[in-house]
């Protein structure tokens, strides 16, 4: 069946306006620390850290949850595994939230209801997907808050709901080959700085990671840098040899790591 062109239009307008229902990837885990331990002195292209990359973790649910929000109902039902999800901008939300997967609306049904108003009604923003995300506010291992992702203003908020206990399930190792490296980069920059890249080796290939260079002052020594959980300090910097005499205050593992291009493999 063929939409009118008006019909149409609107569809398109409304997906337009659809406030966005995915929030970013959960992060990585970084799990295991493989790394030189004690004073190292390192030159341009020295790896100085490295770390084992896992998938994010899971929670399994001991009990029901039934949510009826903004007309949105869900049932998750005790025994039901939900994933981990990414920083959603929410204010009051921790970084450690688990989502079901997008609840999509039909678009029929949403251009019927707006359409009951008129056309001026039709061309409303309204949402088309949702999503329910939980969290555990006071880390007692039961979740207590929801909030709902695609709602659009105050709708959004975080709210509290009966406690539900739920078992977490740790996020397997991404791969054999899977590591993130700190690296040593040397002078970049500018003349008075020396950097660190944190880089990612994942399923057969080094991927791209945001935010990846780090840099040291070294005007007044000893300086350091703060890469994810990793505290790299520097502690004598030679610009004739470039060579650099660093301590590893804090490895990169426990930890985490984006890696947007994978966010699909996960």
């Amino acid at each position: 069946m063929t939409l009118h062109p008006l019909l149409a239009a609107t569809a398109l307008l409304l997906t337009a306006a659809a406030p966005d229902t995915a929030p970013p990837p959960a992060p990585l885990r970084l799990v295991e620390t493989i790394s030189p331990q004690g004073l190292q002195e390192v030159s341009p292209g020295a790896i100085v850290s490295n770390a084992v990359i896992a998938k994010p973790d899971s929670v399994i649910l001991a009990g029901d949850i039934v949510l009826d929000y903004k007309g949105e109902q869900r049932t998750f039902a005790r025994g039901d595994v939900i994933r981990a999800g990414g920083a959603t901008g929410v204010a009051g939300v921790p970084d450690a939230i688990f989502c079901e997967a997008v609840h999509k609306a039909s678009v029929g049904k949403v251009l019927t209801g707006q359409f009951a108003f008129g056309v001026v009604g039709a061309l409303r923003p309204t949402h088309l997907d949702t999503r329910y995300c939980l969290f555990d506010a006071d880390k007692d291992s039961k979740f207590d808050h929801a909030f709902l992702i695609g709602a659009k203003g105050a709708g959004r908020a975080p709210f509290a709901i009966p406690p539900v206990e739920y078992g977490l399930i740790e996020g397997r190792r991404l791969s054999d080959d899977s590591v993130a490296r700190l690296r040593y980069v040397g002078p970049a920059g500018s003349s008075d700085t020396i950097a660190f890249d944190l880089e990612a080796f994942a399923i057969g290939k080094l991927r791209d990671v945001p935010h990846s260079r780090y840099y040291v002052p070294i005007g007044k020594l000893p300086a350091y840098a703060i890469i994810g959980v990793a505290v790299v300090t520097v502690l004598t910097y030679d610009p004739t040899t470039r060579v650099a005499t660093i301590r590893m205050d804090h490895d990169l593992a426990p930890g985490h790591i984006m890696l947007p291009e994978l966010a699909r493999a996960y």
